[in-house]
C-alpha cells in the first residue's frame, strides 16, 4: 500500500527555449458608412402646434424617385433632419421606415420648405489578414 507524498523537490533548471511559432493574424475592421438621403417639399404650411405625420411615400431619394420607406432606419445607423439645410434637434423629431413624426412643439414649416432625411447605415467587417 503507497504511503503519503512526500514534500515537493527542488525546482529543476529551465530547459532551452523552443522553436519561434508562426505569426498570429490579427483581424483588422474595416467600417463602411452608407448614406441615404431623402427630400420633401411641403404643398401647404405644416403647423406645428399640433403633431405632424409626414409618410415616407411623400419623399423622394437622390435620383428623384418615388420612396416606399426610408431604407436603412435601424439599430445600426442614425439619422439627421435637415430643414431649409439646417440640423435640426434630435429631440424635435423621430424617423422610422414609414414616417417622419414631429411631435406638438412651437413652429410652422412653411410650404416649399426643404425637408431633407439623411440616414446614415454604419457597416462593420472583419478582415482576417
Amino acid at each position: 500500500e503507497p504511503g503519503q507524498a512526500g514534500a515537493p523537490g527542488v525546482q529543476g533548471p529551465t530547459g532551452p527555449p523552443g522553436e519561434q511559432g508562426p505569426p498570429g493574424v490579427v483581424p483588422g475592421i474595416e467600417i463602411i458608412p452608407t448614406a441615404n438621403r431623402y427630400f420633401y417639399f411641403p404643398d401647404t404650411d405644416l403647423d406645428l402646434s399640433a403633431s405632424v405625420v409626414i409618410p415616407a411615400t411623400e419623399f423622394t431619394n437622390d435620383d428623384g424617385d418615388s420612396i416606399t420607406e426610408f431604407a436603412g432606419v435601424g439599430l445600426t445607423s442614425f439619422n439627421n433632419l435637415y430643414i431649409n439645410g439646417i440640423v435640426q434637434p434630435g429631440n424635435s423629431y423621430s424617423v422610422s421606415a414609414e414616417r417622419l413624426f414631429f411631435s406638438s412643439q412651437n413652429g410652422v414649416i412653411f410650404a416649399g420648405t426643404p425637408i431633407t432625411i439623411e440616414i446614415i447605415i454604419i457597416t462593420a467587417n472583419i478582415i482576417n489578414g
